[in-house]
């Protein structure tokens, strides 16, 4: 049987070469494909790994705090540090304890404590006698304009020569006093745990080791002095401002008020004090008097915030004893977060999502606040720290807040911690990185060219937040705050290292275990990404301008790996189903070519198995081939990489081959079973043309009734080349039109990337498969009408126009299948991105060029055969 089989290869020499170069293309093909497809999915996971894996995999917080933004799977940046308190300790350990948790760190958001940073001798005191107007004012920078903060109006007395009663408290004498400049700053602090913090993101690498500074170490803890409401706690400091753009500024006037002689002074005082007697030293009636400006002083926030814990750590280098402490302070509020509502975006091209937030009259829960201190309107609320005390001493306030005692033990440099340096490539760690903006639209929504950067204020109740300048051990938090002072927890997990579908899964068991021993709330952030989110904000009903900034799309990595898997499952798909349908066309185009002699043996008593064994022997001989050839790719590729072959490639590749020929052998086997011997014999056919009711005006209709006759058959020719073609076309639309911003993520940039040459190179062997289909079929279609040819060319056709009409042939089936590839890819399209590029006229006239262009050159040569049809021999052999 084998012998008969290479006999007849032997003899038919044309069509087994043509049959070795498409098995030779086929294994070429599957070779490239397979070391495509391991190559591209290791850069993927690499590439997602490096450029979006985050600090920590998972993020617990407590329940409640789920922001509106979630329901479109984002986080706006630093978001836990509007979250303060709500997860107890006995639930901390709980998930310690977990077997799947390697790493565990807690974050406690205790609040503000509000600094006072005096400078010496900065405001010059007039030894003229008067009255002199003090004011201090706060002024803020929240990236829009300059705003003022608070502001306190004194009036002080130099040179007074007469008794000022009590009831003037409008009027203060103790103007010397006022020489130094003292502003009052808040600084953010926060408790962590030193060892998982250490694990975590390297903090104790980043810790400074000059000056006495050190990591914290087991003797550090937080130590109590009830008798003095105090807290010691030892902090970790990082001496780098990040406020910017704000000031404390002092003015100093002259009020225009006759005051050289005690009778001016006694007739000002008792003309204030008849007037309005219960006036204060804040609300003076003072105020309304005209004055000339003394001196004006202006210390920038960035500088009080520097000098503040400049004093602190030279304080503590100083000290002699342990029992010594540097600097204190009141923990006066806590932050709350923003309140986000979605709003329409202005530019849904490059904004998919589109938030809007409001300033407000700024809300203070709780009490002993001085509201003074506060901005009187803001984008966040406040929560005092200030409790009631049920037996005040005489003379003290009935509100008191918790004192702050620090003992610096080191300097940190969050530069120098192990989270990524990009803040777009990494999830926000906003204990260590405060937030920005860029104002992309003005107040008009007109665009901002350049975009201009927005930083953190340090308002505590402003748009963007600070991270802490301070950090002390998650004990000093708990004894200040409580049990419930932890405001999040931060999990890596154990066997979830890289972004994958094992990683995924592992990572939902985890995340379902927590839920259900401690409910509380618990986020996956391993595989999340930025996406650009553009933020509207509105004060007093007027829009200020658009910011844009990087949030967190939560799992839009895992939304890539299973993307890109997509596009190489279609590599896979569109090579696999060109190489199948190539191997069915041959077959079918074979068994036309063979029928008169499978219908001979079957007259000569072969059985209908034995002509199967022919076709399986066949096939089994072609895969057997194309299994030797991708040994010998495999062995170029690891040659040239320098690298080990990769058996389950070569199992892989053998397996497909075999599958594929099999395909064509199961379809040999169906049409043997509807020979009939006498039939084909006498009339050499075995399946007729399908009557097609078109009439014969022109070339086209001619053409066009040719290939609806042989519809069967021609199908195969469009599907072969529609396959790649749509292949193609998503190719060439992801690599030139999604090249940035991807409506609902940043997704477009990374596939984009992914479509390389190699991609191409794959696809194009898929099209020279699908070109070899369309041209064995249409050889086929002219081998079966030479008598028809032969018709025309005796009634006057000349060769030129012989090959005009197969190649219109060629090119109405690259037409059809440049349609039906188009409505596939486009469909694709649509799926993945949900949009339809309809606009894209240029992407819409390549898909239909190319396989036009594939078809002609398909039709070529069967249009030579054409051509050199000879009208009298073909008619006489016809008779």
């Amino acid at each position: 049987m084998l012998r008969f089989v290479i006999n007849q290869w032997l003899r038919q020499r044309g069509k087994f070469t043509l049959t070795l170069v498409g098995a030779l293309i086929i294994s070429a093909g599957l070779s490239l494909m397979f070391n495509l497809t391991d190559s591209s999915q290791g850069t993927v996971e690499q590439t997602l790994q490096k450029k979006w894996s985050s600090a920590y995999d998972i993020v617990v917080r407590p329940k409640g705090s789920q922001m509106s933004t979630e329901s479109n799977n984002l986080l706006e940046p630093n978001y836990l540090n509007g979250i303060n308190g709500g997860i107890s300790f006995k639930q901390y350990e709980t998930i310690k304890k977990m077997n799947d948790i390697e790493i565990a760190a807690p974050v406690a958001v205790m609040g503000h404590v509000m600094s006072n940073v005096s400078f010496e001798k900065a405001i010059k005191i007039p030894s003229t006698p008067g009255i002199y107007r003090f004011t201090e004012t706060t002024y803020i920078q929240n990236g829009f304009k300059k705003e003022q903060q608070s502001k306190t109006v004194l009036h002080l007395a130099q040179g007074t020569k007469v008794q000022v009663p009590e009831n003037a408290s409008f009027i203060s004498e103790q103007i010397d006093g006022f020489s130094t400049a003292v502003a009052r700053n808040p600084v953010l602090i926060v408790g962590i745990d030193p060892k998982e913090e250490a694990r975590l993101v390297g903090l104790d690498k980043s810790v400074r080791t000059t000056n006495k500074s050190r990591y914290f170490n087991s003797t550090d803890h937080h130590e109590s002095d009830a008798a003095n409401n105090q807290n010691i706690i030892p902090i970790l400091v990082n001496p780098n401002s990040f406020n910017k753009g704000g000031s404390y500024d002092y003015d100093i006037e002259r009020l225009d008020a006759p005051y050289q002689t005690e009778q001016d002074q006694q007739k000002l005082i008792d003309k204030v004090i008849k007037t309005q007697p219960k006036r204060s030293i804040i609300n003076s009636p003072l105020a309304s008097y005209p004055a000339k400006s003394i001196q004006h002083l202006s210390i920038p926030t960035a500088k009080v915030e520097e000098t503040y814990l400049r004093t602190m750590v030279e304080k503590t280098n100083s000290l002699q004893t342990d029992s010594e402490y540097a600097e204190g302070g009141q923990l006066v509020y806590q932050s709350g977060p923003l309140q986000f509502q979605s709003t329409l975006s202005p530019f849904t091209s490059r904004w998919s999502n589109a938030f809007e937030v409001s300033a407000t009259s700024t809300r203070i829960s709780g009490i002993g606040v001085e509201k003074e201190l506060i901005s009187d309107k803001g984008f966040r609320s406040l929560t005092s720290m200030g409790q009631k005390v049920k037996k005040p001493e005489p003379g003290s306030s009935n509100v008191r807040f918790p004192f702050l005692q620090f003992k610096v033990v080191g300097l940190y440099d969050p530069k120098n911690i192990k989270v990524s340096k990009d803040p777009l490539n990494e999830l926000p760690m906003e204990t260590y990185r405060p937030s920005s903006a860029d104002l992309v639209l003005d107040a008009k929504g007109e665009p901002v060219n350049p975009a201009k950067s927005i930083d953190t204020s340090g308002n505590p109740v402003g748009l963007l937040t600070s991270s802490p300048n301070i950090l002390t051990t998650i004990d000093s938090a708990r004894a200040v705050n409580g049990e419930q002072a932890i405001s999040s927890i931060r999990l890596k997990i154990k066997g979830a290292s890289t972004v994958s579908e094992a990683s995924e899964q592992l990572l939902q068991d985890v995340k379902q275990q927590i839920e259900q021993q401690t409910g509380l709330m618990v986020t996956i952030t391993k595989g999340s990404s930025p996406q650009p989110v553009v933020t509207k904000v509105v004060d007093d009903g007027k829009t200020l301008g658009w910011i844009e900034q990087p949030w967190i799309h939560i799992g839009a990595a895992m939304t890539i790996f299973r993307e890109t898997s997509v596009g190489f499952s279609g590599v896979i798909f569109a090579m696999l189903a060109v190489a199948i349908v190539y191997v069915l066309a041959t077959s079918y185009v074979s068994m036309l070519a063979r029928r008169k002699e499978f219908a001979v043996l079957l007259a000569l008593g072969w059985r209908t198995k034995d002509l199967y064994k022919i076709i399986l022997i066949e096939a089994a001989i072609l895969a057997g081939f194309v299994s030797t050839i991708a040994l010998i790719v495999e062995g170029i590729f690891s040659l040239v990489r320098n690298e080990a072959m990769n058996g389950w490639s070569l199992v892989w590749i053998a397996l497909f081959s075999l599958v594929i020929y099999l395909a064509g052998a199961v379809w040999s086997a169906w049409t043997i079973r509807r020979i009939s011997p006498y039939e084909a014999i006498k009339t050499g056919e075995y399946a007729k043309a399908a009557r097609v009711g078109l009439k014969l005006r022109s070339t086209m209709t001619l053409a066009l009734k040719e290939l609806i006759g042989k519809w069967k058959r021609n199908s195969l020719s469009v599907l072969s080349i529609a396959l790649p073609t749509a292949l193609l076309t998503f190719f060439l639309y992801v690599t030139f039109h999604l090249q940035g911003v991807l409506y609902t993520s940043w997704l477009g940039q990374f596939v984009a990337l992914q479509v390389g040459p190699m991609h191409y190179v794959t696809m194009g062997v898929a099209i020279t498969i699908a070109i070899l289909t369309t041209g064995e079929i249409m050889w086929q279609n002219v081998t079966d009408r030479r008598a028809s040819l032969a018709v025309l060319k005796a009634l006057g056709w000349t060769n030129g126009a012989i090959r005009q009409l197969i190649v219109l042939e060629g090119f109405l089936v690259g037409l059809i299948s440049g349609i039906v590839g188009l409505i596939v890819a486009y469909t694709t399209i649509y799926f993945l991105y949900d949009l339809v590029p309809w606009n894209e006229p240029l992407l819409i006239g390549v898909s239909l060029a190319l396989p036009i262009l594939f078809g002609v050159i398909a039709a070529f040569i069967p249009a030579q055969l054409a051509a050199r049809v000879q009208p009298y021999q073909e008619l006489k052999d016809a008779s």
